[in-house]
């Protein structure tokens, strides 16, 4: 699917950022507007243009929220997060300007779900001395979600008086490589969640957001220690039902969350949108033979070609910036030996609850095959599904049909999690 730039990168990122037009973080036309006035062969023009419209969606939301008109300030308020999450993400981690948009985007968000009929709450999750942040949030009190009485039953996890009826099943958003928990919001469909009966958690961990940026805490692979710590938070509020926590990891996330289920069996469910269980052979398969070369050469080597490699490509210079910043690592070669302790195999089989793999045909980050190979070794308790082209979800994260993929997901979970504790989220099912 192509959008408008003929670069993967820009284009995939372009449709990343219109894809949260689905529950109302973009607007189609404000995004391919912003793409048109963006020139690619001038440097800066990326950042300067997001900007620009990130500037004039926030004015929008700050005259509606002092008008009082709430509905249209929310609205605007997640658009100008989205636009300016978007304008920072190629900035280089040194960037001065990096700080500083990021906490605009995030304040806007949390601006916009201050408006949210029952707005979240901020987590502040205890982590080796220090802590991690997040969002909690719960169903609407006294509100009916559209189609709630299909014929899968009331599914707003209402009683029959419209009251919510607590303690709510929980699904737990964890990011990947180069998101930040505000973006989950969207990505993850919380709105769909909301309205199915789902509360929902939306935390940061080491190498993402906040941790990375303004604590310095880069990624580890050992995440049954990252999210242990958050099941820890939540089990003994009354408001969640323990027995039914499912972790939704997206993009990287999708090796985060199945690593946390094979070790730790609070998790009733895991989906992995889309999987990502072995990073170092993701990364290696458009070219297994240099892959294999780089194997057997000496660093400096390595470090050369990576920073020719960073001089004419784009794509290849923010991926070795992102990637020695998330990891916390200084070179190419040390990069490429840290990703590959990023690997499922050998631990995937420990997972016995539940699990649903996603995939998509046209993903640029990771194969089909390594998608069913994951699914083989969790074996029994996996379930694979893999988005055809033709659906418009085949692009990495479903990014090009988000409704689809978030209909898939919550269907499921409101299956594997009704098998596994005999309740549905909402009510029983009715005819």
């Amino acid at each position: 699917m192509n959008v408008h730039f003929e670069s993967d990168v820009l284009d995939y990122q372009t449709l990343r950022a219109m894809a949260y037009a689905t529950y109302g973080g973009a607007e189609p036309g404000e995004v391919l507007v912003t793409a048109e006035r963006i020139d690619t062969t001038r440097p800066g023009e990326w950042y300067a243009e997001w900007s620009r419209t990130a500037e004039r969606v926030l004015g929008v939301a700050e005259d509606a929220a002092e008008s009082g008109n709430r509905r249209t300030a929310r609205g605007a308020y997640f658009r100008a997060h989205n636009y300016f999450r978007t304008a920072e993400f190629f900035l280089s981690p040194d960037d001065e300007r990096r700080p500083s948009t990021y906490e605009r985007s995030v304040e806007a968000f949390r601006a916009g779900a201050g408006k949210l009929p029952r707005p979240p709450e901020r987590l502040s999750v205890p982590y080796e001395g220090g802590s991690l942040p997040g969002y909690l949030f719960l169903p609407h009190r006294g509100t009916r979600a559209a189609g709630a009485n299909d014929e899968r039953g009331r599914t707003d996890g209402t009683n029959e008086t419209g009251t919510a009826a607590p303690p709510f099943p929980t699904v737990v958003c964890i990011g990947g490589f180069d998101s930040i928990c505000e973006e989950l919001y969207f990505a993850c469909g919380v709105p769909e969640a909301l309205a199915r009966g789902y509360a929902v958690v939306c935390f940061e961990g080491p190498g993402q957001g906040a941790p990375l940026r303004e604590d310095g805490l880069s990624a580890r692979p050992d995440w049954e220690h990252v999210v242990g710590p958050v099941l820890d938070a939540l089990g003994p509020r009354p408001e969640l039902d323990a027995d039914r926590f499912a972790l939704i990891g997206l993009s990287f996330g999708g090796y985060y969350a199945p690593r946390a289920a094979a070790f730790d069996d609070r998790v009733a469910a895991c989906v992995a949108f889309d999987h990502m269980h072995d990073l170092y052979r993701a990364a290696a398969s458009e070219s297994p033979r240099a892959a294999a070369i780089f194997q057997r050469v000496p660093d400096t080597v390595i470090n050369a070609v990576a920073t020719l490699g960073e001089r004419v490509s784009a794509e290849s210079r923010w991926l070795m910036d992102n990637g020695r910043w998330v990891f916390g690592v200084e070179s190419a070669a040390e990069y490429m030996r840290t990703i590959q302790e990023y690997s499922l195999t050998g631990v995937a089989g420990d997972i016995d609850c539940p699990t649903l793999v996603l995939a998509g045909e046209d993903d640029h980050f990771v194969s089909v095959d390594l998608a069913r190979e994951f699914a083989d070794e969790v074996g029994e308790p996996a379930t694979l599904r893999v988005f055809e082209t033709a659906s418009g979800a085949g692009e990495h994260c479903q990014s090009g049909n988000l409704s689809m993929a978030c209909s898939v997901i919550y269907d499921w979970l409101d299956d594997a999690l009704e098998q596994t504790t005999g309740r549905r989220p909402g009510h029983d099912r009715g005819h």
